[in-house]
């Protein structure tokens, strides 16, 4: 066994976009770029939290993932079971702890809060995945409030949040449309239950809600930098691109399409401060 898959196991690129949403919230609400103590170890936090996520999820489908991702370290039996369990729990310790003892008692309830969702949904929904569909999409949303408490300023990032947490339940819905004969028999989801038309229809909905909501701060609170416009503007562009996709049932490029829309919205949003 070696290092690289305890790197793997906790889906890097996912902890660094939880990163990235701590940052970008953190400077939205104080309305300026941070770069401090206090920033830093609530990056580190969400990390380490967003980690522990990633591991309890495939700790609790790891016999799922025998039959569909037999590669990943559980199944393939490069981590045991009880090595990934006491992973995860040690990078949950170790969140929370840093956001109990160094930031504010609101930041470290997000913390635990998401925490625990994180661990509820790995254990009891995430085979019902037309519900733990919220909570994965949450994740970049509560990265962004989980910075703003840093600050104690909601008003501007509570919209942002918003926007990115119907973004992302787009996505998931296009992911399901995707996996959905992969899933069949192992995991419910919404195109299990509902016809495909009647999925795109309300991922289309879904887009609509976020591309509405992104603007919400420029109209209500004054959020109005050209920067935000523009590189948001761009990022809702791509997201109807995602959406025409899925209409053409491409839905590995509208999922594709949408991951790089949702990094440049986090994008346009630091630029809100510039």
């Amino acid at each position: 066994m070696s290092g690289k898959e305890f790197v793997s196991i906790i889906r890097p690129v996912n902890c660094l976009m939880a990163a990235f949403g701590t940052f970008i919230g953190g400077s939205i609400a104080a309305a300026a770029i941070q770069i401090n103590l206090q920033i830093g170890i609530a990056i580190a936090a969400a990390f380490l939290v967003c980690a522990g996520g990633m591991v309890i999820n495939d700790y609790f489908d790891r016999n799922v993932d025998k039959r569909l991702h037999p590669r990943k370290p559980l199944p393939s039996g490069a981590i045991k079971p009880k090595t990934a369990l006491l992973y995860a729990i040690a990078l949950f310790i170790a969140g929370n702890a840093l956001a109990l003892y160094f930031l504010p008692a609101i930041s470290a309830a997000i913390a635990l809060a998401f925490s625990v969702l994180l661990i509820a949904y790995s254990a009891f929904l995430s085979k019902a995945k037309y519900v733990g569909n919220f909570v994965v999409a949450s994740g970049t949303a509560f990265t962004l409030i989980f910075g703003a408490s840093l600050v104690g300023k909601f008003e501007i990032v509570a919209f942002l949040a918003l926007a990115a947490l119907f973004a992302n339940l787009a996505r998931e819905l296009i992911k399901d449309l995707q996996d959905v004969k992969q899933d069949r028999g192992f995991k419910k989801s919404l195109p299990m239950l509902l016809s495909e038309k009647k999925v795109i229809a309300i991922v289309f909905f879904y887009y609509l809600i976020a591309i509405a909501a992104v603007y919400l701060p420029v109209l209500l609170a004054g959020f109005a930098s050209i920067y935000f416009i523009s590189v948001v503007s761009v990022a809702n562009l791509l997201f109807l691109l995602s959406f025409a996709k899925a209409v053409q049932r491409s839905f590995g490029r509208a999922q594709a399409l949408s991951k790089i829309a949702m990094l440049v919205a986090l994008i346009g949003f630091l630029a809100g401060v510039l």
